[in-house]
C-alpha cells in the first residue's frame, strides 16, 4: 500500500513539473513571438515615417539640364560623394545655349527613363542677354514640365568673379571693352543678378523650389560676385572646392521639393 501511495505521489509530482515546464516554455515562446512582432512593427513604422518625411517611396530620378558648368559638376556621381543623395538618381543633359527648349522637350517626351524632376540651369556666359526673352522661355519650360508631370526646378546662375578680383590683364580687357562699348564683367554680373532676382520672385509666385547656386558661392552678402578662390582660372568656370560646396545644397533642395508633392 505504501509503495502504491508513493508511486502516485511521484507520478503527481512529475505531472505537475511537466505541466510547469510546458507552461514555462509556452510563455517563453509567446514572449519571443511578441518581441519579433514588435520589432517588425517598429521597422515598418520607421520606413513609413521616412517615406512620409521625404515624400518618397522609390528612388527619384533627377535630370540636370545645363551647359559646361553643369557638365563639370559630374552630378551623376553625387550619390558616391554625398551619402544622403543615395535616395536619388542623377543624370546630366547638356545644351550649350540659353534656349534649351529642344533638349527639354526630348526629355519630357521620353517613354522610358523619364525623370521625376529637372534642374533647369543656365550659364553666366549667356549674360548680359535679353532678360525678357529669358523670362518668356523659362515660363514656357515650367508649363511644359508641368504638363508632362515632371517637376521643374529653376536654378539661379552662378556669378562670375568681379573685375576688381581679376588679374591685371583681365582688368585691362574690361577697360578696353568699356571704351568699345562692349559688355564688361560689370554688365555681365548686372544681367546675372537681374535674372537671379527674377527667378526667385517668379518661383515664389508659382510655388516652385529654386536651387540657389549663387548664394553659397558669392563673395559676401554685399558682394554677390563669385568668390575669388572658387573659379578654375577664367573667372567663370568652377574648381573642385566650388563643386564641393554645391554638392551640399542639392539634397536639402530636393527634399523640400518632394515633401511638397
Amino acid at each position: 500500500m505504501g509503495s502504491t501511495s508513493e508511486n502516485r505521489k511521484c507520478f503527481s509530482t512529475r505531472k505537475t513539473l511537466s505541466g510547469f515546464s510546458a507552461a514555462k516554455v509556452s510563455r517563453k515562446g509567446c514572449l519571443a513571438c511578441c518581441t519579433l512582432m514588435i520589432v517588425a512593427v517598429l521597422l515598418v513604422s520607421a520606413v513609413t515615417c521616412a517615406d512620409e518625411v521625404y515624400g518618397m517611396t522609390k528612388t527619384k530620378h533627377v535630370v540636370l539640364l545645363g551647359a559646361s558648368v553643369g557638365n563639370a559638376w559630374n552630378i551623376g556621381a553625387l550619390p558616391d560623394r554625398v551619402a544622403m543623395a543615395r535616395g536619388y538618381r542623377f543624370e546630366y543633359v547638356g545644351e550649350y545655349a540659353f534656349d534649351k527648349t529642344e533638349a527639354l522637350m526630348k526629355i519630357l517626351q521620353r517613354t522610358k527613363n523619364k525623370p521625376d524632376a529637372i534642374f533647369i540651369k543656365e550659364c553666366a556666359a549667356y549674360f548680359p542677354g535679353d532678360l525678357q526673352e529669358y523670362q518668356r522661355l523659362m515660363k514656357g519650360w515650367v508649363q511644359e514640365c508641368r504638363k508632362a508631370g515632371v517637376i521643374p526646378i529653376p536654378t539661379t546662375v552662378v556669378p562670375v568673379v568681379s573685375s576688381k578680383n581679376k588679374a591685371m590683364k583681365d582688368r585691362l580687357k574690361d577697360f578696353i571693352k568699356t571704351l568699345l562699348g562692349r559688355p564688361t564683367t560689370a554688365t555681365q554680373l548686372e544681367g546675372i543678378f537681374q535674372y537671379n532676382d527674377w527667378i526667385k520672385e517668379y518661383a515664389a509666385k508659382e510655388g516652385l523650389t529654386v536651387l540657389d547656386l549663387e548664394a553659397p558661392l558669392r563673395t559676401s552678402g554685399n558682394d554677390r560676385s563669385l568668390r575669388a578662390d572658387l573659379h578654375s582660372g577664367d573667372g567663370l568656370h568652377l574648381n573642385s572646392t566650388a563643386y564641393g560646396i554645391l554638392d551640399t545644397i542639392v539634397v536639402p533642395t530636393l527634399d523640400r521639393v518632394f515633401k511638397k508633392k
